[in-house]
């Protein structure tokens, strides 16, 4: 599931890359510990940037500075105050610099990989996350100002933080594998110009997005041997665990929805409202703590997450043939129709078939034309 910030920022986004999303503490699971960020996107190519996230580079891109020059691309607004209609003064925000989307896997994804130890499981996350997010860029626009239509301009550059825990709940420090993609305020017109992101393409791109990531997981995970099932949002979980252990193993999202049902709100706002109001005070644990609480739950439980993975590597070693492309094309209509999409119908499509078909605009034309997609669409678009 993809999940989008409001404006961070530049103080925050500063911040959040220093204490929060560089934090040794988010990331129990991991051989270093230490998580050093990633780059992607058009702008990050035009850069020259690549590999791991400077604290230099951030903070530039993040005051709507070229990252090696620290020429000022994208112009700045000053906070500054003014009256309102009620007479209360009201302060303004100060330069935007940019979003925090973040790509959460399903819980039982969380366990297999963490839990169960299946590194195989955390790459199929990263390379999700990977394909989503490039497929989320097509759709940036800039900010042309005045009465102007916003242009697409299809590229802009995001800096990813990968972890692996939630907020500790009474202690319990449970695994929950997550995607901080920072997406900067800052995007390139045809013209050369810098611009600031029209952020309305991104909040209407996030359920493209997610379909993209989950169709993504689904296919990765069945390809190591895992049987999917639809979860409670209707994302991919991974069979072979109790609903018990998997609620056991999500303090934190319980903690929400039970603060959801006592004040009577839903939807995403009230959410985002109900993550912060019930966070605990982080607390620093040795990696020992939490891996002896994690193997204490799991045992508990029957130790599931061991007996998922063994499962699944017997199931591909057994597998007679891979999956076909074609395969593939019928997963993501089944689940683009499901979600009742025209535009994932589309573009999921179109990234199936590229190996199998020729001319995917003509595809895109015939899709276009329909609402209810079906697999003989496909097979007639050459």
């Amino acid at each position: 599931m993809l999940t989008i910030s409001k404006p961070l920022s530049a103080g925050q986004a500063q911040t959040y890359h220093a204490k929060e999303f560089t934090a040794k503490e988010q990331n129990y699971w991991s051989q270093k510990g230490e998580i050093h960020g990633e780059w992607q996107g058009q702008l990050a190519a035009r850069f020259g940037l690549a590999g791991a996230v400077s604290s230099a580079d951030f903070a530039r891109l993040s005051q709507g500075q070229h990252p090696e020059t620290g020429d000022q691309l994208v112009r700045q607004r000053a906070s500054y105050e003014y009256e309102g209609a009620d007479g209360k003064a009201i302060k303004t925000m100060e330069h935007r610099a940019g979003w925090d989307a973040t790509f959460s896997a399903p819980k039982s994804v969380s366990v297999t990989a963490l839990v169960g130890g299946d590194d195989r499981v955390r790459d199929a996350h990263r390379e999700s996350v990977r394909i989503a997010l490039e497929q989320l860029e097509h759709y940036t626009q800039a900010r042309i100002g005045g009465n102007h239509t916003p242009e697409t301009t299809a590229k802009f550059i995001a800096a990813k933080f990968e972890h692996d825990t939630a907020r500790p709940v009474d202690g319990y420090v449970a695994p929950q594998l997550h995607t901080h993609a920072v997406i900067f305020n800052m995007t390139e017109r045809e013209n050369g110009q810098y611009r600031a992101l029209q952020p309305q393409s991104l909040f209407a791109s996030q359920q493209f997005a997610t379909a993209v990531y989950q169709s993504e997981l689904t296919y990765r995970l069945r390809q190591l041997g895992y049987e999917i099932t639809a979860g409670r949002s209707g994302a991919p979980e991974i069979k072979g665990y109790t609903q018990e252990y998997l609620d056991a193993s999500s303090p934190r999202s319980q903690q929400i929805r039970q603060y959801l049902e006592r004040t009577g709100r839903a939807g995403s706002e009230a959410a985002e409202i109900a993550a912060h109001s019930t966070r605990d005070r982080k607390e620093i644990h040795s990696t020992a703590e939490v891996m002896a609480a994690h193997r204490k739950l799991a045992a508990e439980f029957g130790n599931q997450a061991e007996a998922v993975v063994h499962a699944a590597r017997e199931r591909q070693q057994h597998r007679e043939k891979p999956a076909q492309v074609i395969d593939r094309v019928r997963e993501s209509l089944t689940f683009s129709r499901d979600k009742n999409f025209e535009r994932e119908a589309v573009e999921l499509c179109c990234i199936r078939i590229r190996p199998v078909f020729h001319s995917v605009a003509s595809f895109r034309a015939s899709v276009c034309r329909r609402r209810n997609v079906s697999i003989s669409t496909i097979l007639r678009c050459d």
